[in-house]
């Protein structure tokens, strides 16, 4: 019994890590096999495809002795077994015949079949990895973070009352069920003020854990927004996370401490504050004729909460089925890399906002170890003999392809190694909208290196232009070169600012806590 449990993980973990190779195997036997169609293959390119194969028959043959129910798995793979033995005929040449008929060549040949295979392979993990749609109702997960123990309890309470105002609203407005759970407290080291990014963490494992749809996180510690503005509280449409201070809420104008948890002015305020944001978080528009999505000021002479508009709440309504957060549990690479795709697609707005508004291609002047760690050997190359012979001699095609490599090796390497995905923990569920601000994060880190990259080949191009004397480099000893024009000193930048690329991502990092903050995907609303 334990043997075959054994089997059965074995089985399903090589399945898992090898599904992604053998598929990119797949898409390169069907590029040989167009090239075979348009213009012949070369000997290598044949032995390439016949090792294809064999790997192809090796991987079968692992999964069918690993499989626990042999038959079964033969049953399930024919086609797969039909691929396998069609190329056999075609080394024994007895295909030659049916050559002639490029329709056939195309039937029989076991290029196209795999590739098919895997295709339906990797559309039905697309599929998947969408997810179940999920059941109409809306789990809140709440995270206290404070810096005075003792007011931890008060706290408590007094969030308890103010979900419950929240709760009623929102299910008239949505006319689904709503849920408020309390789900951790945390101590706070220091009352030093917070931005909204540094709960984002602890926020985002908590959605991960729950799995809540939406958590909302109280500080007692002052909040500051992007723009170092206080703040009562802040929201993010594209993490689905609320922050809140009490302690602004509390604060009068001079930022003294004179309310308390007990008065019913401070629960309205922060009742109203917190439909205010979940409102933004869900979608609906700021207006400043609307009582409760217009900006946010603490009044003091408040007698009730408003209510969203009737046209608030029919948007509402009409959206209620989407949100709820989908999931994705146990995801192996493949489903996880589909499902960030799918989820960002779904919400391209939420997606492009943060990236306009971030301007992550500046965002190396705002990381100094990434930028000096690519400057300084950058500058030490530029004076150097034997870069100047490599750069110009290269073509424009070898040194472009050399800058996009750097660049996406860059920007990968530093989403992995400095582990910005959300959760940061590694967790068995990834929800919607935690997908969709890691796809934000990626490509602001890839915009960053592609700043990274123009700040560094600007730099090399301006000591190339204004430092180095024009007749320097023409007589240059080992340079077989009569004039360097423009083009070549362009090419050689980009060169240099490759290697700037590499070794900034690889010896620099990143400030996280820097860089998180400036992604903007909390937006100052009050």
């Amino acid at each position: 019994m334990n043997s075959n449990r054994k089997k059965y993980r074995l089985f399903y973990k090589i399945e898992e890590h090898l599904e992604i190779p053998m598929f990119l195997l797949a898409v390169l036997w069907l590029y040989f096999f167009i090239i075979e169609i348009v213009e012949g293959l070369s000997p290598t390119q044949e032995y390439l495809i016949y090792g294809i194969w064999g790997i192809f028959i090796l991987e079968f043959l692992l999964k069918l002795f690993l499989a626990p129910r042999k038959i079964g798995y033969l049953k399930q793979n024919i086609i797969t077994i039909v691929a396998l033995i069609i190329p056999a005929f075609r080394v024994l040449r007895l295909l030659n015949a049916f050559r002639i008929l490029g329709s056939v060549r195309l039937i029989t040949s076991t290029n196209i079949i795999r590739a098919l295979t895997s295709g339906k392979r990797f559309f039905s993990a697309l599929k998947e990895a969408q997810g179940p749609q999920p059941s109409p109702e809306m789990n809140v997960g709440i995270l206290i973070a404070s810096a005075d123990k003792e007011q931890q309890e008060q706290i408590k309470n007094f969030i308890h009352r103010v979900s419950d105002h929240v709760k009623r609203e929102m299910e008239m407005s949505t006319g689904t069920q709503w849920f408020f759970d309390i789900a951790d407290t945390t101590h706070l080291e220091n009352d030093n003020p917070r931005y909204p990014s540094d709960f984002l963490d602890r926020a985002s494992l908590q959605m991960a854990e729950g799995p809540y749809d939406l958590v909302v996180v109280v500080t007692d510690v002052a909040l500051m927004s992007r723009k170092n503005i206080l703040s009562a509280g802040l929201g993010s449409s594209v993490t689905r996370v609320a922050v809140i201070s009490t302690k602004n809420i509390l604060s009068t104008q001079r930022r003294v401490a004179t309310r308390t948890y007990h008065d019913e002015p401070v629960q309205l305020n922060t009742v109203y504050l917190l439909l205010h944001l979940i409102g933004h978080i869900l979608g609906v528009k700021h207006s400043a004729v609307s009582p409760l999505m217009r900006d946010f000021n603490f009044k003091k002479s408040i007698a009730a909460v408003p209510s969203f508009t009737e046209k608030e709440r029919a948007f509402l309504k009409k959206n209620s089925a989407n949100l709820p957060d989908r999931e994705l549990k146990n995801g192996n690479f493949l489903e996880t890399f589909i499902f960030h795709l799918l989820m960002t697609f779904r919400h391209l707005g939420k997606y492009f906002k943060p990236l306009l508004r971030n301007w992550a291609i500046l965002l190396p002047l705002s990381l100094p170890n990434l930028a000096t760690a690519a400057v300084a050997p950058a500058l030490i190359l530029v004076f150097t003999a034997e870069i100047w012979d490599v750069g110009l001699g290269m073509t424009n095609g070898t040194a472009t392809f050399f800058a996009i490599i750097s660049i996406m090796f860059g920007s990968f390497y530093l989403v992995r190694v400095q582990n910005l995905f959300l959760p940061r923990k590694e967790k068995r569920i990834l929800t919607e909208h935690l997908a969709v601000a890691n796809a934000v994060i990626y490509t602001s880190v890839f915009l960053a290196c592609i700043g990274l990259f123009i700040l560094v080949g600007g730099l090399m191009m301006i000591i190339e232009l204004y430092v180095f004397p024009p007749d320097l480099i023409t007589t240059w000893p080992t340079l077989n070169k009569p004039e360097v024009t423009l083009a070549d000193k362009i090419r050689l930048a980009a060169f240099i600012s490759t290697v700037g690329v590499t070794t900034g991502a690889l010896a620099g990092g990143l400030e996280s806590k820097t860089l998180i903050q400036h992604l903007a995907l909390f937006k100052y609303k009050t």
